[in-house]
């Protein structure tokens, strides 16, 4: 699927609020402010409630603003500041539970993501295949197809699980696409 087509996406206000946290992180919040249209602009300016569920352009939107700007790195690192900055918060206890129960290494995170994910996320199948004691396949399945910016903020999100496990060697490949961005094959080891 080509990066610059955007469509519809299920998220929530917390998924939302947290891009905008990560936007202003990384000092894009204005210069992508003025990249977007006025109704994203908008919701940028009264950002939805924390609880709410959305289905619409606005991330993929503010998405090809980052990917203009920084390409697939600037979207790594804005999932990557997005999930530290606010939505980490919220997964943090699920991922220490997780831990607790089945081991302080990422195999615990990356094999239990479905679970982890589900109070966040809707739409999105978590599926891991481990490859030796560090390494594995991580397949994303979502229910709408998604562009490769935000296959790249996938990337940049998931590098939370290696911090939670105290893991700075950790590497997530790029995402392969198939199934016209419905599914995204990333390489993980640490």
């Amino acid at each position: 699927m080509d990066s610059e087509k955007q469509g519809r996406e299920k998220f929530s206000g917390n998924t939302f609020r947290a891009y905008l946290n990560g936007l202003e992180a990384m000092g894009l919040r204005a210069v992508v402010r003025a990249m977007v249209p006025a109704r994203v602009q908008r919701m940028m300016d009264h950002p939805p409630p924390a609880t709410a569920w959305l289905e619409g352009d606005e991330l993929p939107l503010l998405f090809n603003a980052v990917l203009k700007l920084q390409g697939l790195h600037g979207m790594r690192e804005l999932g990557y500041a997005a999930t530290s900055g606010t939505t980490g918060r919220f997964l943090k206890p699920l991922m220490q539970l997780t831990l607790t129960k089945h081991g302080r290494s990422p195999d615990a995170l990356f094999s239990r993501l479905s679970s982890i994910c589900r109070p966040f996320f809707q739409g999105l199948d978590f599926q891991f295949t481990p490859e030796g004691a560090r390494a594995g396949v991580l397949q994303i399945r979502s229910s709408t197809p998604l562009s490769a910016a935000s296959w790249a903020a996938w990337e940049g999100t998931l590098r939370i699980l290696f911090d939670e496990c105290g893991v700075s060697t950790g590497n997530i490949s790029p995402s392969l696409l198939s199934e016209e961005g419905r599914l995204a094959t990333l390489r993980v080891r640490w």
